[in-house]
């Protein structure tokens, strides 16, 4: 099997708050960072996110990068995602 990915992801686990669509209003949103690399993460969310739907994390990650969009989202279970997120630069 052959990665596709660009940059190589690493183990790394965090709590982050996010909204969406750079929203004021509705709230954020809590998820859990379960890999990182240079240009995007892997997380789980607790509501479905759409490929293509841009988020702003408020709160969570070790550096500069705080916006992205989605590539992929898959359901795991009752209100819980795996989602793939691609880094805003």
């Amino acid at each position: 099997m052959t990665n596709r990915r660009a940059h190589i992801r690493y183990d790394f686990t965090q709590d982050i708050e996010y909204n969406l669509n750079g929203a004021t209003s509705g709230g954020n949103f809590k998820g859990i960072i379960v890999d990182i690399s240079d240009s995007g993460l892997g997380l789980f969310a607790f509501v479905p996110l759409c490929v293509g739907q841009k988020i702003i994390i408020k709160q969570g990650l070790p550096f500069s990068h705080s916006s992205g969009v989605v590539r992929w989202c898959k359901e795991l279970g009752e209100n819980i995602y795996r989602v793939g997120l691609l880094f805003h630069i």
